[in-house]
This record gives C-alpha cells, sequence and structure tokens, in this order.
C-alpha cells in the first residue's frame, strides 16, 4: 500500500484570496488530502485582493493565530498586517515579518503533529527562512517551488535600484537555493537561471526540477457564453476579448487599451478588464482618454465567478510589459486553456509562456507592447470562428493530458517519497 504522509504547505496566499498563488496551492492541498495523506497549511490571515472587512473579519478573533478544517485538511492562519500594495517600502519590510510570524506562530501548532515534508512558495523569498526552521525543529525536509525569480523581476521592473539591496537580495536568494533540500521551478528557462546561481553547488542537476504550473481541470471547464455574467453586462451578442486578473506593474494594461482604440469600428467586439491593483487608476484613466466605449472595466470577481467571465470571452488576454525578462508564465494561460478559450499573449517571445502557447497550438503570442500585432490576432480570431474553435480545444486537451492538479499530486507525491527516503538514508 501506498504510505500516506503529513504534509505541510507553506505559502503567504490561499483562499478566499483572489490570485494565481492562493489557487494554485488549494487546487494541489485539496487533492492530496482527498487521497488520505494529513495536510496541513501554514499562511496568513487573507490580505491580499481581498477587502479591508474580509481582513477584520478574520482579525476580530483577537487571536494571533488560529486553525481550522476545510476541505479534509487544516488551515493554520497567523496574523499579518494589512499592507497597501502601493507601499513598495513596506512590502518589502513585510516580507521578513511574514517569515518570522509563520515560524514563531506555527511551531506551537506543529509541535504536536509530525510532519514528513513540507512544501514552500516562494515568492516571498524570504519563506525559505520559516521552512529551514520547521526543519531544524521536525527533521522534515523542504521542496523551495520558485514562482518568480526574485530579486531579479523587480530589478527588470525598476521597483528595486539600489545597488546595496540588490547585492543583499541576491545573496538571500541564494541562500534560500542552498537551502532548499529540492527546488521546483515552472519552466525551462527558471530552471538555467537557478542553476546558474548555485552552479558551485555538486550535483545541481539533481536539485533543480522542472515542475510546469498545474490547474484543477473540473473547476474550469468549457462553458455556455450566455450564463449570468454575459446577461449582466449584456455581452451575450458580443465578440468579447477578455483579461483578468492582476492590474499591477507586470501586467501590460496599456497594452490592450490601444488594441481597442485600433478597433474601435466594430461595434460588436467588447474589451472586457476584470481585477483590481496599483494601475487600476491608470486604467480608468486612459479609458476616458481614449474615449473607449468599448472597453468595461469590472472589479474582482469571488473564485467561483471566475471561470464564468472565461465562458463569456471569445477571446483571453495574457499580457507583460516589456520589462518582464524573467521568463514567467503567467497561470491565467492555464485557465483560459482549460476553458476552452483560445490564448492571446503580447509578451517576450523568448519567455517560457510563448512556447508553452505554441506547444500546445492554443493561440497566438506578440511581442511585448506591440498593440497594433495584437489588434490583428484579435481581428483574425473574429473573423474565423472554426479557428477560435480549433485553438480552444487544442488548449483544453493539453491541459487535460499535461497540467492537471492530478498529474500534478502524483509528480509530487512521488517526489516526496523521494526526498523522504533520501533523508532516512543519509540518517543511517
Amino acid at each position: 500500500m501506498k504510505k500516506r504522509l503529513n504534509i505541510l504547505i507553506i505559502n503567504n496566499y490561499f483562499p478566499p484570496e483572489i490570485g494565481a498563488a492562493s489557487h494554485l496551492y488549494f487546487y494541489l492541498a485539496q487533492e492530496l488530502a482527498n487521497r488520505g495523506n494529513e495536510l496541513f497549511v501554514l499562511t496568513g490571515i487573507p490580505r491580499y485582493n481581498v477587502s479591508v472587512s474580509v481582513y477584520n473579519s478574520y482579525k476580530k478573533n483577537k487571536k494571533a493565530y488560529l486553525e481550522n478544517i476545510t476541505n479534509n485538511f487544516h488551515v493554520i492562519r497567523c496574523e499579518l498586517p494589512y499592507v497597501n500594495r502601493k507601499h513598495l517600502l513596506r512590502r518589502g519590510i513585510e516580507h521578513f515579518e511574514i517569515a518570522y510570524k509563520l515560524f514563531f506562530y506555527g511551531k506551537k501548532l506543529l509541535k504536536n503533529k509530525q510532519i514528513d515534508v513540507s512544501l514552500v512558495y516562494s515568492p516571498p523569498l524570504t519563506l525559505y527562512w520559516t521552512a529551514e526552521k520547521i526543519r531544524n525543529l521536525t527533521g522534515a525536509p523542504y521542496i523551495l517551488n520558485v514562482q518568480d525569480l526574485f530579486p531579479q523581476a523587480a530589478i527588470d521592473l525598476g521597483a528595486l535600484k539600489s545597488k546595496l539591496l540588490i547585492k543583499f537580495f541576491k545573496s538571500l536568494e541564494k541562500k534560500a537555493y542552498l537551502s532548499a533540500d529540492l527546488i521546483t521551478v515552472h519552466s525551462e528557462q527558471n530552471a538555467i537561471f537557478v542553476k546558474e546561481m548555485i552552479k558551485t553547488l555538486n550535483k545541481v542537476g539533481q536539485k533543480v526540477i522542472i515542475f510546469e504550473n498545474w490547474i484543477n481541470e473540473n473547476e474550469i471547464i468549457p462553458g455556455n457564453k450566455e450564463n449570468i455574467f454575459s446577461k449582466k453586462l449584456g455581452l451575450s451578442d458580443k465578440f468579447v476579448i477578455s483579461f483578468a486578473g492582476t492590474l499591477g506593474y507586470s501586467q501590460d494594461i496599456k497594452v490592450i487599451l490601444e488594441a481597442a482604440k485600433l478597433t474601435k469600428e466594430y461595434k460588436d467586439i467588447i474589451y472586457l478588464i476584470v481585477g483590481d491593483g496599483v494601475k487600476k487608476e491608470e486604467t480608468l484613466r486612459l479609458q476616458k482618454k481614449y474615449n473607449l466605449n468599448n472597453v468595461i472595466l469590472h472589479d474582482a470577481v469571488p473564485k467561483e465567478e471566475y471561470p464564468m467571465i472565461l465562458h463569456s470571452s471569445d477571446v483571453s488576454l495574457a499580457t507583460l510589459i516589456e520589462e518582464v525578462k524573467t521568463p514567467v508564465v503567467p497561470s491565467k494561460i492555464l485557465s483560459i486553456m482549460s476553458s476552452g478559450t483560445p490564448v492571446v499573449a503580447a509578451m517576450n517571445l523568448d519567455g517560457d509562456a510563448p512556447k508553452l502557447i505554441n506547444k500546445a497550438k492554443c493561440g497566438f503570442v506578440v511581442p511585448a507592447g506591440d498593440y497594433k500585432a495584437l489588434a490583428e490576432k484579435i481581428l483574425e480570431l473574429y473573423k474565423n470562428p472554426k479557428l477560435r474553435e480549433e485553438l480552444g480545444k487544442n488548449g483544453r486537451k493539453y491541459i487535460e493530458e499535461h497540467l492537471s492538479v492530478k498529474k500534478a499530486a502524483d509528480k509530487y507525491e512521488e517526489i516526496f517519497m523521494e526526498l523522504i527516503s533520501r533523508k532516512n538514508k543519509i540518517r543511517r
């Protein structure tokens, strides 16, 4: 019989927070728990992409930490501050506060529980320290799942310029990679980057594993364009191009608005932008400046409503600014594919996301910032419903065959067992 494991997941983000990181690990935790594993999630009280009222509803219990059981797994939540996303310095300090508090309060709840292995989401990079301390307490090896390359991503965006701080965070990054028992990254170029950072380490190739991100293929499925969301916004008889997600520094919303300006003459084409973030005000300003009546801006929706946005869409977008040089694969691409909707991406062509889209044959990719090419691809799909159907089916098929949460759980269970076995051999 397969051994059931005691697994600890450490992540700064978790539902009801809305975002890629929270959903990614919720899907995995749920699948691993459903297989009979004892699953613990160590996280903070909800603060990201939720209202202050949601945050306060958790905080009012007056406890520094709390534990509840949901979906067959334990969620351990620690009190953390509600930080304005625009305050970059405070957010930087918060990363260290998160790491310390998750360990300080988490150890109290974990001291009487057996932990076989930990899986840690980065960013924030500082959570490696939390996992390292818990390893010292429990003996449980930990896997660092590197999603975004920090500090490189912040350097590329111009958010981190101080040579002293860059040197500090580069040193912290190397410590994290060297500390981890194993590192998983979601793309080939991320693996190359991490290996280069720790190239002096023996058997570096065995320490870094490419592990593509996953999605619950049963939660986001192809659906009808005619639904509650599309009816509410009057989209049922429109050709809808959607962008749903964080309106942040990395996401290029301007390229969408420029493409919308070029296609204004098509009265049945609507651009639907759903989400919140630091670039929301700028998006509103540009929409007004360009007089874009073909653009609808909508606040972020709860997780359970998100599939209806994709069902309402004929095409869905993934956009990143040119300054994003790190080979990120936006998780929204997987959601779009899973819904059976064609993807059109605008981003640097040498990253791993374009490779995925081309490999899956689920859409088009244009260079970052090229709004003319973006508009051309949108119009190509607008005029060719047969092509839209083909690309949508290809994306769904690729998810089912390669990127389902079931396959991710299979692979992680295998990795967990191998890591535990390796630890036991070292002890003997």
